[in-house]
């Protein structure tokens, strides 16, 4: 990113080293054929667990985190995959891989979070944002800077702050039928859910393989 400034000459901004986040929507064929079915497979599938398990969730619900292995839902599996391959086709090495390595459901009622956590083991990480609206808890990732350029976040305007992707935290409004996908090393938490009607989130894990030959 460069600016041209007749008296400081050319300047130059890089933004080195910075964290990818991608996030790309799956409308309008969300809409139209997967969203109201899997909503009610979630609920089905909070019905049949009710307990379900303890993990970043503070309230609300979250199933196990083997969803891929049902055959009930590969159908929904096999949708993420779709878009994945949209996403990574010219990115990704030819010959290489993406596999998911676990997948759960979040049911977040009013008031419900998700505590600030990653994701060892795995490369990346998404959501998909299945039933939701603007209230419904964002989703904020921490910047893994903040500890060394505390004296810079802390002396720079807030204009260049959003510019360059400088804040101490970035704020990920969730939208019904996008898909996230970032670094799991990558620290995070959900904002409380403002609203009476749920929020209900598809969370997954990534695994990228190289291809077994170099190629560039």
């Amino acid at each position: 990113m460069s600016e041209k400034d007749n008296d400081r000459g050319r300047v130059e901004y890089l933004p080195l080293f910075p964290s990818l986040a991608i996030k790309f929507d799956t409308n309008p064929e969300f809409k139209d054929y997967i969203r109201d079915d899997l909503i009610q497979f979630a609920y089905k599938e909070r019905d049949r667990d009710i307990k379900g398990i303890n993990r970043s969730n503070n309230g609300g619900w979250h199933s196990h985190i083997k969803l891929t292995k049902q055959e009930n839902f590969l159908k929904y599996r096999d949708f993420i995959y779709k878009y994945l391959g949209k996403v990574f086709t010219g990115f990704i090495k030819k010959g290489g891989d993406v596999k998911m390595a676990g997948c759960w459901i979040n049911i977040n009622g009013e008031g419900d979070t998700n505590s600030h956590h990653n994701h060892p083991g795995a490369h990346m990480s998404g959501v998909f944002w299945v039933k939701c609206n603007e209230k419904s808890g964002s989703l904020r990732f921490v910047n893994p800077h903040t500890f060394d350029h505390f004296g810079l976040l802390d002396t720079i305007t807030k204009e260049a702050k959003s510019k360059h992707l400088l804040s101490p935290a970035y704020y990920m409004r969730p939208e019904e039928g996008s898909i996230a996908i970032f670094p799991s090393s990558l620290m995070h938490h959900v904002l409380p859910n403002e609203k009476d009607t749920d929020r209900i989130s598809i969370a997954f894990n990534l695994i990228l393989k190289p291809p077994k030959l170099e190629e560039e």
